[in-house]
C-alpha cells in the first residue's frame, strides 16, 4: 500500500515537472508578450533535421530556465506562423534571438547547452549588436513584411482551395491570381498618383523670361541697349566715312573740271 501510494506520488510529481516549463510557443497574436523581460526565442521548422537535434538541449535549458528563474524560453514554428516569419526575417533555421525589453540581437554561437547557459548566465548578449531599428520585428517595416507573408500564404489556401475542392487546373488559377495582382498594382497606382496631385498639385510652368529674377532682367536690358548703341555708332561711322569719301570725289572732279576749261580756252586763243 505504502510502495502504491509513494509510486502515485512520484508519478505525480513527475507529471507536475514536465507541465512546468517557461517555454512558450508564439503566434501572430500572442509574440507581443516577448517584449517585456528576457526571453530566447528558437525559430524552428519540424521538418528541419538541425532543429529536431536542438529538441533535447532546448529542453534542458528549459529546465535549467524554470529552476534557476533566470530567463523565459519561447519558440516559433515558422511553418505555422508565416507573419512571424517574414516579421523576424529568418533565413536559417534553427534561428535564436535573445529579447531583453524589447531589444533583438541574434544568437550565433554553440548551440550546446554549456554555451546557452554561459551566454545567459554571463551576460554575453550584451557584447552583441542589436537589431537596427528598421529591421527590428516592432518597426513598420517588418509589420509590413509580415503582411506580404500572411497575404501570400493566404493567396496559397487559395489556389489549393480552388484546386482541390473546385478542380480548377493549377493553370487557371495562377492565371486568375496573377490578373488580380496586376489589376490591383495598377488601381493602387492609379490611387497612389490621385493621392500626389491632391496633396502636392502640379505648378504652373513659367516663361523663361518670367522665371528671371529682376536684378538680372535689368543686367540683360542693359546689355541689349549697349549693343543696340554699338551698332548704331558703327553705323554713324560707316555713313560719315562714306560721306567724306563723296566729298573728296566731287573735289577730284571738280578740279579736273576746271583743268579742262582752261586748257579749252587756252586753246582758243
Amino acid at each position: 500500500m505504502d510502495f502504491s501510494l509513494c509510486l502515485s506520488f512520484l508519478t505525480l510529481f513527475t507529471f507536475v515537472s514536465n507541465c512546468i516549463t517557461t517555454n512558450v510557443e508564439f503566434n501572430t497574436e500572442s509574440w507581443p508578450s516577448m517584449l517585456e523581460g528576457e526571453w530566447m526565442v528558437k525559430f524552428y521548422a519540424p521538418w528541419c533535421p538541425a532543429c529536431r537535434s536542438l529538441e533535447g538541449t532546448w529542453k534542458e535549458l528549459d529546465e535549467w530556465a524554470v529552476k534557476d528563474d533566470v530567463i523565459s524560453l519561447g519558440g516559433v514554428d515558422v511553418t505555422a506562423q508565416p507573419g512571424l516569419n517574414g516579421r523576424f526575417m529568418i533565413t536559417a533555421l534553427p534561428t535564436i534571438y535573445h529579447v531583453k525589453d524589447g531589444v533583438f540581437r541574434q544568437y550565433k554561437g554553440s548551440r550546446s547547452l554549456d554555451e546557452l547557459k554561459l551566454f545567459i548566465k554571463d551576460e554575453q548578449w550584451k557584447d552583441l549588436s542589436p537589431i537596427s531599428e528598421w529591421l527590428s520585428p516592432t518597426s513598420y517595416v517588418m509589420t509590413g513584411m509580415s503582411k506580404i507573408f500572411d497575404f501570400s500564404m493566404t493567396l496559397k489556401a487559395y489556389h489549393e482551395t480552388l484546386h482541390k475542392q473546385y478542380g480548377f487546373p493549377s493553370w487557371v488559377a495562377l492565371l486568375l491570381f496573377g490578373l488580380i495582382i496586376i489589376l490591383g498594382g495598377l488601381l493602387l497606382g492609379i490611387g497612389l498618383v490621385f493621392v500626389s496631385d491632391y496633396i502636392w498639385p502640379p505648378q504652373p510652368m513659367e516663361r523663361y523670361d518670367d522665371a528671371q529674377p529682376p536684378q538680372q532682367m535689368e543686367r540683360y536690358d542693359d546689355a541689349a541697349h549697349k549693343k543696340d548703341d554699338d551698332k548704331d555708332i558703327k553705323s554713324d561711322e560707316a555713313d560719315e566715312k562714306e560721306s567724306t569719301n563723296g566729298s573728296s570725289e566731287n573735289e577730284v572732279n571738280e578740279e579736273e573740271t576746271s583743268a579742262r576749261k582752261r586748257n579749252i580756252k587756252q586753246a582758243d586763243e
